[in-house]
């Protein structure tokens, strides 16, 4: 629950949705997507292999990965699917996505 009320915290107006990225139907669907789109390069278990370890990525990381890295080509991903990926992520290591979470929010609250 506490990642659904940080996420709309730091979410422009248009994403300000509530997301409960403990939700295990999300987290499920997450798994899916990432099996399909992210599984070949970051490993069974998102522990990297050739793309590196993403266990523990936010929201944020996503949006910004899919967008295309010097590594990595684009990947469409429909709506609601990148807060998927990020939900199962987040679940496989809860402690480094609240330790990104916080970083995240204190940078925001340090460039107003």
């Amino acid at each position: 629950m506490k990642y659904a009320l940080i996420f709309t915290f730091l979410t422009p107006p248009a994403l300000a949705q509530e997301v409960d990225f403990a939700d295990p139907a999300l987290i499920d669907a997450g798994k899916e997507v990432f099996t399909d789109f992210c599984m070949a390069c970051h490993g069974e278990e998102a522990l990297g292999g050739n793309g590196p370890d993403i266990q523990g990525a936010i929201l944020s990381d996503v949006t910004q990965a899919i967008r295309g890295t010097d590594q990595m080509e684009p990947v469409e991903l429909v709506d609601g699917e990148p807060e998927a990926v990020a939900a199962y992520l987040m679940a496989l290591a809860p402690k480094v996505a609240e330790i990104k979470m916080r970083l995240l929010a204190d940078r925001q609250q340090g460039s107003k």
